[in-house]
Formats: structure tokens, C-alpha cells, sequence
């Protein structure tokens, strides 16, 4: 199921019309390189406080000065996610410091290059650790953060379905066809709890150069989040129109 873009004011959100003093809370897994702070800036201009968990030290350093140039405080922690207890240490504490958790994004991934017939078993098991049981691990542990709060919400990043993996990469597309079967499962059992599930399908390269902006993604999973009602979000890139391409001159 696909939907539309929801409007882009705050006010669509949910939530929005709780006291300006409450606070929401956004935390990223892996908040990536191509549209992590993108993505954060999307929320925090809109008043969310912020918070992201990444395995990786440098990536917190980062992502929270790139925030910084912009205005934003950034609260982080450096966790794996395939350490259940780390992981869970590190969202509460997360949680807690930045008033609370409304909306969760996965985008946590594990990419290991090889083809379908050359991939390794432990390589494959490794990307499905990070791929998808860290993205079970990450929705079992933000589940009770979430429950009761204004606009509980759990974004999870889809990659858009290929014949043929970019690079090889053929690991990493089974992981996400995954998530997104997992997001089908989980979404009436968070429902239950007052949470919605929304998986975030991105069908293209994410880049300046495109076909997918990272100015544009961020809108799209605000969107995601702001939407009344709906479960995939799917983001393409703009077909060109044949009669629109450039004309090669005659020769003559």
C-alpha cells in the first residue's frame, strides 16, 4: 500500500495539539551518512528534541556538530544494536533525556557486497543481526517508551524492491525485503498499544546528486509521521517524460 505526501506543517502531526510546553521526542538507529541529519534537522525544526544511537563514536561526533551548525542540541549514544542490553541501557537513558520518546526511526543496516551465489552464510547471518533481528531488538525496546505518548510512532526504513541488488548487494536487500515483512506482522500488535508502525520505502539512491535528495527524504519520512492514516510510504525518484528529454541537433 502506497500513500501520498501528508501536508508539511506541524500542525498535521499528531500530537500537535497537546501543550506547547510538552515535549516530543525523536531517536534515530544508525542515522547513516546520506540523509541522517537531514532527517533530524526535518524534526527538530518542528520542535522535536533529538537523539541518536550509532555504533559508532564518530558518527555521534558527527552527526550532533553538523546539528550543532544549525541550531539543534543533540542527545547520543554510542550502542550496538545487536547487543540487547547495551542497546536497551542506551535508549532509556536516551529517553529519559530528551523528555520522553514519541517517534523511533530505524535505519540501522549492515551492508556486506556479494552476489546471491558468492555471499557467505556468516556474512549473511551477519547483515540479518543488524537488518532485521536489530530492528525487532530496537522495536521490542522503544515499545514500552512509546506506549501512552502523544503520536507514538515507529518509522523503519525499506528499501524499494530491485531484480538485480545495486553492487551485489544482495545480502542487504534481503534484510530490508525483511523489515518490511516484520512491519506488516508488528503493525497490529503495536495498534494494540497505541503505536503506529509505518515503514518508509526508499525506491532509489539517496545523494546531492540524486535520484533521491536527502532534503527530500527527510520531508518524506516527516511526512510519513504526520499522515492521519496509512502504513508504507513509498519514495521514487520523478520520471522524466519522453517529449521532455533534450533533442540531439540535426546533422547535416
Amino acid at each position: 500500500m502506497d500513500n501520498g505526501a501528508a501536508g508539511r506543517d506541524a500542525a498535521d502531526a499528531p500530537g500537535c495539539a497537546e501543550k506547547a510546553s510538552a515535549t516530543r521526542g525523536l531517536i534515530v538507529v544508525g542515522p547513516g551518512a546520506a540523509f541522517g541529519v537531514p532527517l533530524l534537522r526535518r524534526f527538530g525544526d518542528q520542535g522535536f528534541s533529538l537523539g541518536v544511537i550509532s555504533r559508532s563514536a564518530d558518527t555521534v561526533g558527527r552527526v550532533t556538530a553538523e546539528l550543532g551548525v544549525a541550531g539543534h542540541q543533540l542527545a547520543g549514544a554510542v550502542a550496538d544494536v545487536t547487543d540487547q542490553a547495551a542497546f536497551a541501557a542506551a535508549a532509556g537513558r536516551l529517553a529519559a533525556e530528551i523528555g520522553g520518546l514519541n517517534v523511533l526511526v530505524y535505519n540501522a543496516k549492515l551492508s556486506i557486497r556479494g552476489t546471491a551465489f558468492a555471499v557467505r552464510a556468516e556474512s549473511m547471518n551477519q547483515t540479518l543481526a543488524v537488518n532485521v533481528t536489530g530492528a525487532l531488538t530496537a522495536v521490542q525496546i522503544a515499545a514500552p517508551l512509546l506506549a501512552d505518548r502523544p503520536g507514538a510512532t515507529v518509522l523503519l526504513t525499506v528499501a524499494g524492491p530491485r531484480s538485480e541488488p545495486a553492487a551485489g548487494r544482495f545480502a542487504l536487500a534481503v534484510g530490508k525485503a525483511g523489515v518490511a515483512a516484520m512491519g506488516e506482522v508488528l503493525a497490529p500488535l503495536l495498534a494494540s498499544q497505541g503505536i503506529r508502525l509505518r515503514t518508509v520505502v526508499l525506491d532509489g539512491r539517496v545523494g546531492p546528486a540524486g535520484p533521491l535528495s536527502p532534503a527530500t527524504v527527510a520531508d518524506h519520512f516527516w511526512d510519513a509521521f504526520a499522515a492521519p492514516g496509512g502504513t508504507a510510504f513509498r519514495l521514487a525518484p520523478a520520471t522524466r517524460r519522453r517529449d521532455a528529454e533534450p533533442q540531439l541537433p540535426l546533422e547535416g
